[in-house]
Parts: structure tokens; C-alpha cells; sequence
């Protein structure tokens, strides 16, 4: 083959990227909520569509692309899943300390949301409320809080979605 007459796989990716190209896009922007990202996604689903061997076998172009991207997504959020957050403590440290960070002004709104956050923390039962803190505090992937408190992966990410659930309808009501 030459550059001039493109294998079959690389004629249909460029079938499917002109047919469903932008809506593959907005797909991806909606599941991942970040531009940048679906980008590199696409790319993604484009690279294995140019390694299938017989793309004459896929009926429906559409379904597979979807599918590809579904997948793609999937592994991307449980990669940014295992991914720790990471800081700098010292940094962290000299920052709390300085006066200049918090603003006269600002430290009443601070104390009333630290307040409103242990309200709503304590409004949660005890295994959802270390689920969400091991979470988000202190970074621990969901197989590790699995592992720590001797809990399915499953009972880990249910819990995190009810305690999530639970603070976003203690704000709503106001309560």
C-alpha cells in the first residue's frame, strides 16, 4: 500500500471520523466534562478503529464507535480513579500559616463553612462519613478504603454516592 491508497482500516477510520467525528466530540465533552480531554479520547477510539483488522465484519458504525468510547471513558475515569492527589505539605504548611492568607474580612465565612461542612459530616452515618472523608481528604483510592475498612470495591463507591447524595440534599434544603 502507498501513501496514496489507505488500507481499509484507515479508510473507514476516515469514513467515521467525517460521519460521526463531532458527535463522537460532544459524547465524550459530556461524559468527561472536560474539552481537553475528550480530544485525547477521540484520538483514542480512532487509534483502535485503525487496529481492527476487518472492519468490513462492523454493520453498524455508529454502535461500535459509541461502544469504543464508552470504553474509553471507563478506563480514563478508573486511571483518574487510582490517581492519589498529590500536594505539596510543606508548601501547605507555610501558606496556612501565613496571616496574609486569610483575610480579616474572610475568616467569619471560612468559620461558618467549616461549621456548615461538620454539620453536614455529622448528619452522615459513621461508615459514610469515613467512606467520603478516606476519599476526599485524605486521597485513598476506592480499592484502598476496600482494603482498609474490609469492604467491597462496590459497597465503597455505593457508599461514596449516597454520602455525596445525602450533602447535596442536606444544601439544597437548607438544612
Amino acid at each position: 500500500m502507498t501513501a496514496k491508497d489507505p488500507s481499509p482500516s484507515a479508510q473507514f477510520v476516515k469514513e467515521v471520523a467525517l460521519a460521526y467525528g463531532s458527535e463522537l466530540h460532544r459524547y465524550l465533552v459530556k461524559r468527561l466534562r472536560a474539552g481537553e480531554e475528550a480530544d485525547d479520547m477521540a484520538q483514542e477510539v480512532y487509534l483502535r478503529l485503525l487496529r481492527l483488522h476487518r472492519s468490513d465484519l462492523i454493520r453498524q458504525p455508529a454502535a461500535y464507535v459509541y461502544f469504543l468510547a464508552a470504553q474509553v471513558v471507563g478506563e480514563f475515569r478508573m486511571r483518574a480513579a487510582k490517581r492519589p492527589v498529590v500536594y505539596d505539605s510543606e508548601a501547605l504548611d507555610r501558606v496556612a500559616s501565613e496571616d496574609t492568607y486569610a483575610k480579616r474580612d474572610e475568616l467569619p465565612d471560612r468559620e461558618h463553612t467549616e461549621r456548615e461542612l461538620k454539620r453536614l459530616l455529622s448528619k452522615l452515618s459513621a461508615a459514610h462519613r469515613n467512606v467520603l472523608l478516606m476519599r476526599k481528604r485524605d486521597g485513598f483510592s476506592v480499592q484502598e478504603i476496600a482494603e482498609k475498612l474490609q469492604m467491597s470495591v462496590f459497597k465503597v463507591k455505593r457508599y461514596l454516592v449516597e454520602a455525596n447524595a445525602r450533602i447535596e440534599e442536606k444544601l439544597r434544603q437548607g438544612r
